[in-house]
């Protein structure tokens, strides 16, 4: 008996082209290491014979006497090719074939049949009924022989390398049709579970094909808040409810018209089956399937948010005008309760004093000062631009307001940046600082500090003005911009107001920062570039 051992995964005669099996890896595919051949014979002299002829270094031979040996050793191992006796006592070649032929696990193994010349008439047709695949008569040529035997192996070789392609690529697929049955089960669990949101959702929501406009689906909240029956919206356009894409009611956006792009969060109008116009905020998301585009749309309608917003601002309006007229109306009675009372005294005595005239005449001029600084609150009010430093407007100011400072025995502090030029009505801007330097030194005890400061940053010039008082209380915050709301008790209560409004009317932007160590009053002044900006923004 000889044996060798060899590397069986590229064998010579199989290549994998244009083989549908060659997709999978070599590394997939476990071949013997050892090739085996059985001849089964129940005469020794032939066995040794065989043996002799065949003996290689190739595969090892592995001889049996009888059929039931061949059958034992068939049940242990595997063999590339059987050379098979036919005349034997007891299980003959022909039953032995068979049997073999029967089994699943070595059905595939080529046999040659072994048998004297003088019966291969009667032998040969048996033989190939049986599964032979060749026969070797007697006397043999041992180099036919051993050419025939070596053919063999070589496509045992290969047959049983397609064997274990086919057994790897079947326990591949069946891996992946697993696989893909799991998807397909857990594609339909997310499917349910996007229907039933869908379907639930109070938001407005439809699936709309980009390839022909139609709506595809619609869930039950569309269908109730636009009025629509299910059969009036399937299969039709988006014209069904009329979208109107819009921001804040006054610009439309033609690039959304047709309802084809991505987009979030856009202010919307739409149309119901009576032709009532209702608010919406709208939100839409591409997705394609099976080639085909489709479209995502989901609508939350804020229709009676807007009416509840629309209500308290009108409410607000109110209530804000008549604090104006309270306000107005104390301010201004007191001056005109006075003038009166003297023309009355004139009346009686048929004359006044001067001191009395002066005494009238000042409370007119209060009148009229209420007047002017109420008529400053204006926001179309004319304002003469120029270029100037805010800078040069604090310094020519700052002995005032250190004198006030002085008065009251409390600090100024500058620290001022340079800073770009800036367009504005410096009259204006005195009044601005005037008014916030008046406020912060009145929040303060003796020996505060008011700094006020300048920085230029990030395309705007920022106007500070921080004192060291006890801060502003947080419900207050939201009155102290209201005309005519002071805390104070000879205040007008338009010291405030008329700063935010000349900020507006500079494009500025004016904060609060307030904390029981004091409180800041910033404004953030655009600088020309960035004002260009604005109005570009506001042209468009």
């Amino acid at each position: 008996m000889h044996s060798a051992t060899r590397n069986l995964k590229h064998p010579p005669s199989y290549t994998g082209k244009n083989n549908s099996l060659s997709e999978i890896s070599d590394d997939n595919v476990t071949m013997p290491e050892q090739l085996k051949i059985l001849i089964v014979d129940d005469r020794p002299q032939n066995l040794i014979a065989l043996t002799a002829v065949l003996a290689s270094a190739n595969y090892t031979l592995v001889t049996a006497s009888s059929g039931e040996e061949a059958l034992r050793y068939l049940l242990r191992e595997d063999f590339a090719v059987i050379l098979l006796d036919v005349q034997m006592p007891d299980l003959d070649g022909f039953e032995t074939a068979r049997l073999i032929k029967a089994r699943q696990k070595s059905k595939h193994i080529p046999i040659v049949f072994i048998t004297a010349a003088s019966q291969a008439s009667e032998h040969v047709q048996k033989g190939f009924e049986v599964g032979a695949v060749d026969y070797i008569f007697k006397p043999f040529s041992p180099d036919t022989l051993r050419l025939k035997v070596e053919a063999l192996v070589k496509m045992s070789v290969n047959h049983q390398y397609v064997r274990h392609l086919v057994e790897a690529r079947t326990a591949q697929l069946k891996s992946i049709n697993q696989k893909l049955r799991d998807e397909i089960a857990e594609l339909q669990k997310l499917a349910e579970s996007f229907h039933a949101l869908f379907d639930v959702s109070p938001c407005l929501m439809a699936i709309r094909s980009l390839d022909d406009g139609r709506f595809i689906e619609v869930n039950q909240s569309w269908l109730n808040y636009t009025g629509f029956e299910y059969q009036e919206v399937i299969g039709q356009t988006d014209d069904v409810i009329n979208i109107t894409f819009s921001y804040e009611n006054e610009r439309v956006y033609p690039e959304f018209a047709t309802l084809s792009r991505r987009c979030s969060n856009i202010r919307v109008n739409y149309t119901t089956k009576t032709g009532e116009k209702r608010d919406g905020i709208l939100s839409t998301e591409l997705a394609e399937l099976d080639r085909r585009r489709y479209l995502l749309l989901v609508i939350t309608d804020i229709s009676q948010q807007i009416k509840l917003e629309r209500e308290v601002t009108r409410l607000e309006r109110f209530h804000l005008i008549g604090e104006m007229a309270a306000g107005i109306a104390h301010e201004i009675r007191n001056p005109m309760t006075s003038i009166r009372g003297f023309l009355q005294l004139s009346k009686e005595k048929g004359r006044l004093s001067p001191e009395h005239i002066d005494l009238m005449l000042d409370e007119l001029d209060r009148a009229n000062r209420i007047i002017t600084e109420f008529l400053t609150l204006a926001k179309d009010k004319r304002v003469e631009r120029r270029s100037v430093c805010i800078n040069e407007i604090i310094d020519a100011l700052y002995p005032l307001i250190q004198a006030e400072a002085f008065m009251k025995s409390k600090t100024i502090k500058l620290a001022l940046s340079e800073c770009p030029l800036l367009e504005l009505d410096d009259k204006e801007i005195r009044q601005l600082i005037l008014n916030l330097a008046v406020n912060g030194l009145e929040a303060m005890d003796k020996g505060g500090v008011l700094e006020i400061s300048t920085i230029a940053e990030d395309g705007y010039v920022i106007l500070a003005v921080k004192d060291s008082g006890y801060g502003i209380d947080e419900e207050l915050l939201d009155k102290i911009c209201v005309p005519f709301f002071t805390t104070k008790d000879c205040g007008t209560g338009l010291g405030l107001p008329i700063c935010y409004s000349i900020a507006a009317r500079h494009d500025a932007i004016m904060d609060i920062d307030t904390s029981g160590n004091g409180t800041t009053f910033s404004v953030r002044f655009p600088c020309e570039s960035k004002l260009d900006k604005l109005y570009e923004g506001k042209r468009t």
